[in-house]
């Protein structure tokens, strides 16, 4: 038995002598391992948080910053290869000098521990802003806006060939995915895609892709950005949207983070990394009708103290579902919010920063007793099918517009849904 050793390549010839000389190769690959993060949106202006204290507020702008550092943290104290971020550093296509120094510090401490990044840019900070340029240490390669293949190569002699383009501007409508060319030469490849997966419907249909295509390239990993909800979309392929690093507001509620990849031959493991320093949530409490406002209090105050405990920050919407006491408990919403609000709040904080009334609209509909024009109004919020028309003035203003995401169908449904039990209720009280 002979076994040559060269660089990443394991080969053990084995000869036997039977009826004829037979000679088996083995080539053993060696691995690679590589975080995979997506949509950091590091100078997120989280407006629209009214009453909220100057101490929190600063927290939470800083927020993607930290979870940034997070995730530089982990690359370094797990001795990743590399890393790849797949579009939207930046929420703006004009970024400033102070995001962009922060970011080249963090490049920088990569660079100390020779780590490369691989980066696109996304539709948000797409290549035609206008921004003054902070030049970024070597171990960083940005993909330009033409589809190319940058190459990394390991110690021991492993190849890795990356794919991706950055958004030449902020609508990329093409089927970017049929520019991606698998390229001879390397052990493993990788394709960094900021784009929409057909079929769904609730972001913005940039550089469309399906599962299919994506299968078709024969690639290793598609490290995927544009969705801020982690999914593993395919296991083989192996595809993964790994979501946005900080949630933003109330819809990206939950625990968010990046990816850890290893790749060993033909194994590849992934693991989800959480690093998200405020946390989104929300939660339900049931009330009786007996109870009044000190049983509420007290209900509220243990669903802030149990999140207390976690020893994380939260942003805390409480839904109430409070069947027939649902007309008095509304009268006194807003003030017991700020009530919640003015408790002490330490180093991590859980700040309520709304309180929702859940009630049945149909029971208002079915019944008998409202008065005609009660029933007419609710028959209009019924049938009422316009919603991005009555909403289309916000979306046409220039100022408005930057800090506004669209509106899922779902999400459509229950504003009507509330403005209804808000317009049914003024109307009652008020007779």
């Amino acid at each position: 038995m002979k076994i040559i050793m060269y660089g990443k390549v394991c080969s053990i010839h084995v000869k036997i002598e039977c009826e004829m000389l037979k000679e088996i190769e083995v080539t053993l690959l060696s691995g690679v391992k590589f975080i995979h993060a997506a949509d950091l949106h590091l100078d997120s202006p989280f407006s629209g948080l009214k009453d909220m204290p100057s101490s929190i507020l600063k927290e939470l702008r800083e927020s993607p910053f930290k979870a940034f550092q997070n995730i530089i943290n982990e690359a370094i104290y797990h001795q990743v290869d590399f890393i790849v971020l797949s579009g939207d550093l930046f929420d703006g296509e004009n970024r400033s000098l102070r995001t962009q120094v922060r970011f080249r510090t963090e490049m920088e401490k990569l660079q100390q521990h020779q780590i490369p990044a691989y980066i696109i840019h996304g539709n948000h900070d797409h290549l035609s802003g206008s921004w003054i340029t902070v030049e970024l240490p070597d171990n960083v390669h940005v993909f330009s806006g033409q589809t190319e293949v940058k190459r990394f190569e390991k110690i021991d002699g492993t190849t890795v060939h990356l794919y991706g383009f950055s958004y030449p501007r902020r609508q990329v409508r093409e089927r970017m995915i049929e520019t991606y060319i698998k390229a001879k030469g390397a052990d493993y490849h990788i394709g960094l895609l900021h784009g929409n997966l057909e079929g769904n419907s609730e972001h913005s249909p940039y550089a469309p892709f399906s599962l299919k295509e994506l299968a078709a390239k024969d690639f290793d990993y598609w490290a995927l950005g544009h969705i801020h909800k982690h999914q593993v979309v395919s296991e083989d392929p192996l595809v993964i949207y790994p979501g946005n690093i900080q949630g933003r507001n109330r819809k990206e509620s939950g625990v968010k983070g990046c990816m850890l990849i290893e790749f060993d031959g033909d194994m590849k493991r992934h693991s989800f990394i959480e690093t998200s320093e405020v946390i989104w949530e929300s939660e339900t409490i049931e009330l009786s009708a007996e109870g009044g406002f000190d049983a509420l209090f007290k209900q509220c105050k243990e669903v802030i103290e149990r999140k207390g405990f976690d020893g994380r920050s939260f942003l805390l919407e409480l839904k109430l579902d409070a069947g027939d006491a649902a007309g008095t408990t509304g009268e006194y919403l807003e003030e017991l919010t700020r009530i919640l609000q003015e408790e002490d709040q330490g180093d991590s904080f859980v700040w309520v920063y709304k309180i929702k009334l859940i009630q049945s609209v149909p029971m208002f509909r079915s019944n008998e007793r409202i008065s005609p024009f009660l029933a007419e109004v609710s028959r209009l919020a019924s049938e009422f099918d316009d919603t991005e028309a009555a909403l289309a003035p916000l979306y046409n203003h220039s100022g408005a517009r930057r800090f506004l995401d669209a509106i899922e169908p779902k999400e459509q449904s229950e504003l009507l849904d509330e403005a209804e039990r808000w317009l049914l209720h003024v109307f009652e009280v008020n007779k």
